[in-house]
């Protein structure tokens, strides 16, 4: 029976909130409002995160705040009656603010060169638990779960006109991150049955990594626009410190530790219709090669015996094992007056993680994405835009087994994953101001 009750990594399980329902699907307000099929026809402040080919549609000179708000909730339960155990625990209430700005301008000496400098929060979000809410799982005391990250993405992109029907542009990103995560740290006690005990352990880190991205936009028709982006894999060297009472006996509770993330290969694809003055319609399809980056993340410790340690039975590596996605997204434009557009959009986003890896500070799922908000001109050079994305997450139930007879789990007293029944949806609402000149 205490195989099924042993929900967690020995000793070290680091959470990571990035990727599917834990980042931002969507930068900008009029891309969130449109369920970011904007590969296509992109033009405005988030341009350099979708696509730099779009710069060539900004005229004149702009600036642009905007920030959003990501507002998650998640569920997790799991009885286990023979073992008194009956979690039904809710994550606590989050706002987790995300600001944005980009500047966007024409070449001085180039007139045909169009520039942009930006500062995108493309991933933030974590989630927080009441330890209290979960006390069954770890011998009946509460301890501290939580788990964060914030990446903010400063780009430097530039786009040209070919013709008159082709743009092309590029971009240089540069993109830092950090994170922090509280978890309880666990540890076999020799004896038989086994039997474990239980402390609070915590790591903070951050780190800098680079990457590129291209795109470009194709006018077929005057009315059909198509469109193409890439951003190419950006690793982050985290470097940060670990704490765990556990370790003790090696000599010190803390060790500094680094760990590489890499997000991943990004393509996008998307289309364009102008059905008249008035209504534009949008639908992209977005691949993103997580297999190639989220297999599995390893740290490695200063401290020696820590390594040594936590190295000998797998317990420095985090098994995700996430597959690549595919996201479809569709978006709408319609132009009330010469002031007032309405906006709306969906997206269908599956889970890259499968359920043997599945953890509460882990959370992803199948996501629908329903999406709404508008823009509105005050004059000829302040314009606003609100946007609004609610994700409703698939339910995901996870029997034991699948976490228990995972062949990659080095210990089966300690799943790589956690069964039972997760919920996530996220809220999140987006408001940007711009002033041309």
């Amino acid at each position: 029976m205490k195989k099924v009750l042993s929900l967690f990594v020995l000793l070290v399980f680091a959470s990571l909130a990035f990727a599917n329902g834990v980042s931002l699907n969507s930068p900008g307000t009029r891309a969130i409002s449109m369920g970011g099929a904007y590969i296509a026809h992109v033009n405005d402040y988030s341009t350099p995160y979708w696509n730099p080919g779009g710069l060539v549609n900004v005229s004149g000179m702009q600036a642009t705040i905007f920030i959003t708000d990501i507002i998650p909730s998640a569920t997790y339960k799991y009885e286990y009656a023979l073992a008194g155990i009956n979690v039904n625990a809710k994550s606590k209430a989050q706002h987790l603010i995300a600001p944005n700005a980009a500047f966007l301008w024409k070449c001085m000496l180039y007139d045909k060169l169009h520039l942009g400098l930006s500062l995108i929060v493309p991933a933030g979000l974590g989630v927080e638990w009441d330890g209290k809410e979960l006390a069954d799982i770890t011998g009946g005391t509460a301890y501290d779960w939580s788990s964060s990250i914030q990446v903010i993405n400063i780009s430097l992109s530039g786009a040209m006109k070919f013709g008159d029907k082709l743009n092309a542009g590029l971009a240089f990103h540069l993109v830092n991150g950090s994170m922090a995560m509280d978890k309880p740290a666990k540890a076999q006690v020799p004896s038989s049955p086994p039997t474990y005990v239980y402390a609070q352990y915590s790591e903070t880190s951050d780190g800098w990594g680079y990457g590129l991205g291209f795109g470009a936009q194709y006018m077929l028709t005057e009315k059909l626009t198509l469109g193409a982006a890439l951003r190419t894999k950006m690793t982050v060297k985290f470097e940060g410190e670990a704490e765990n009472p556990l370790l003790a006996a090696t000599g010190s509770t803390k060790s500094d530790f680094d760990r590489d993330i890499t997000w991943p290969l990004w393509i996008g694809g998307g289309a364009a219709y102008k059905l008249n003055e008035k209504l534009l319609l949008a639908f992209d399809a977005q691949w993103s090669q997580w297999e190639e980056t989220e297999e599995q993340l390893v740290a490695e410790y200063d401290n020696a015996l820590w390594e040594s340690t936590l190295a000998a039975n797998g317990n420095n590596t985090i098994h995700l094992n996430w597959k690549s996605q595919v996201q479809l997204r569709l978006g709408a434009e319609y132009l009330m007056n010469e002031k007032l557009a309405l906006r709306a959009g969906f997206y269908l986003d599956p889970a890259p993680g499968p359920d043997e890896t599945q953890t509460i500070l882990i959370p992803n799922t199948d996501f629908t994405g329903l999406c709404f908000g508008f823009g509105y001109k005050i004059n000829e050079k302040l314009s606003c835009d609100f946007g609004f994305e609610y994700l409703i997450g698939a339910e995901r139930e996870i029997d034991p087994a699948d976490v228990m007879l995972n062949p990659l789990n080095p210990d089966p007293y300690n799943p790589l994953g956690m069964a039972g029944k997760h919920g996530l949806s996220i809220a999140v609402p987006s408001i940007a101001v711009t002033d041309k000149f």
